[in-house]
């Protein structure tokens, strides 16, 4: 369950959640290492939050590229309450720092983070930024702050047992008006380093309470929506993905009898029947 809202008279907005199912999901559907289900599940989160935020039909794309063991982290948030990711490569060794903790930005090295807001228009928006730590939150704060002028703080974690998935969840705060006094600023930051690390604050608590903690009496208003880890792939949409193919290749998946196609975002496998191979190697030889 995701909770938005606003506070300090519409000065600042927040967006808190739950995330341990979406993550779960997301882990058990990719067959993810430990490593590799935090670092897709703290992406997951961090884009799952500004889904309050979308404007109709948007779509928003985040897309980490690294230089270390895990290449390439993709999440991607809709405004009807969907997100969706995937990481390369789906099987990390455990890499902790001197805490002994997860480290990822060892795992990650350097790179960049890609943010692409698709309005549904002809071309979508793409903004890279170099990454600055490695750890996502502080990744995508320093985007909000550079590419979009908006004061952030962000907090994602996903802790991890030998269970799997224990707890995931994130929270973000934006200012929107400089006019908000330094002392509240102040204060806001007090209270939102006493609800982090989320996810270990989430054990106990609700998203609800984290933002309740942090504005007390100046929340203006607050508001809850469902949020889940859904892929709109689809057969259909697996056979015009060999569209894309050439001739040889298709007439040797023909010779095999049959394709398979896995969805890169959900590891959806599709098998595609030998006459639709059959219809797409006529349209490209003009038949």
């Amino acid at each position: 369950m995701l909770k938005n809202g606003i506070a300090y008279k519409a000065l600042v907005r927040f967006s808190v959640i739950d995330s341990t199912q979406i993550v779960r999901t997301a882990t058990e559907k990719h067959g993810l290492s430990p490593i590799s289900a935090v670092a897709l599940g703290r992406l997951l989160t961090g884009a799952a939050l500004m889904i309050p935020w979308l404007s109709e039909k948007e779509t928003l794309t985040y897309i980490i590229e690294g230089s270390n063991q895990i290449k390439y982290i993709a999440s991607q948030a809709k405004s009807d309450g969907t997100v969706r990711g995937y990481v390369i490569p789906k099987i990390v060794e455990t890499m902790t720092n001197e805490l002994g903790k997860f480290d990822l930005k060892k795992a990650i090295g350097r790179g960049t983070l890609k943010v692409v807001r698709d309005l549904n228009l002809k071309t979508p928006y793409v903004t890279p930024v170099e990454l600055v730590s490695g750890e996502i939150a502080e990744d995508l704060a320093h985007y909000f702050a550079v590419s979009e002028q908006l004061p952030t703080a962000i907090a994602l974690g996903v802790l991890v047992d030998k269970n799997g998935i224990k707890k995931a969840g994130g929270i973000v705060i934006q200012i929107l008006d400089k006019n908000l006094p330094e002392s509240d600023i102040l204060e806001i930051e007090k209270k939102f380093k006493e609800v982090t690390p989320i996810s270990n604050f989430l054990e106990n608590n609700t998203a609800e309470d984290a933002v309740k903690h942090i504005f007390g009496d100046k929340i203006e208003k607050i508001e809850e929506r469902e949020v889940e880890f859904k892929c709109n792939c689809s057969y259909q949409k697996a056979v015009e993905s060999l569209k894309l193919l050439k001739v040889d290749e298709l007439k040797e998946m023909l010779n095999e009898g049959k394709a398979e196609v896995e969805c890169k975002w959900c590891s959806a496998k599709y098998y595609i029947e030998k006459e639709d191979i059959e219809k797409i190697l006529e349209e490209k030889e003009g038949k």
